[in-house]
């Protein structure tokens, strides 16, 4: 169940000696947590058929080549950090936009690009009389870190 946790994530950062394994067929079941939808649309088919058929395990630098991984570290503690750090920055950007990003990402994979190509034009328009848009602007014309209000 691990694996297909990660899978829902974002952004996915491992510890060097992280060990994944996606081993149900071996067992005589199959990966009925999302892992059969979301991993060959991550790692792509070959990929993804290649583990989950076998029961195969494998490392960090094997799910960093597949796309899995976005970021590596030397150990569990700096993984812990990295990511802290990163959803602390991703914090400090407008949620509006943050939210508006991922759907429009989400409408890409999940139904049709050509859908989600024809959305973004409301989807910043929806963005332009915000609180948040408006205050990106000025604290990026003024020198200054933006406060945003989710609004």
């Amino acid at each position: 169940m691990g694996h297909e946790l990660f899978l829902v994530a974002d952004i996915r950062i491992a510890s060097a000696e992280t060990r994944f394994a996606q081993d149900e067929n071996t067992h005589g079941r199959f990966p009925g947590g999302g892992s059969t939808v979301r991993f060959p649309r991550e790692a792509g088919w070959g990929n993804a058929m290649r583990y989950m058929l076998t029961g195969d395990r494998w490392g960090a630098e094997e799910a960093r080549s597949m796309g899995l991984v976005q970021e590596i570290a030397s150990n569990p503690r700096t993984a812990l950090e990295l990511g802290l750090d990163m959803a602390t920055r991703i914090a400090r950007c407008g949620p509006l936009g943050i939210r508006a990003t991922l759907a429009s990402a989400r409408n890409a994979v999940d139904q049709w690009e050509g859908r989600a190509f024809s959305n973004l034009g409301e989807q910043y328009r929806a963005l332009y009389g915000t609180e948040d848009f408006l205050e990106g602007r000025k604290a990026e014309a003024e020198g200054r870190q933006p406060v945003f209000r989710g609004r």
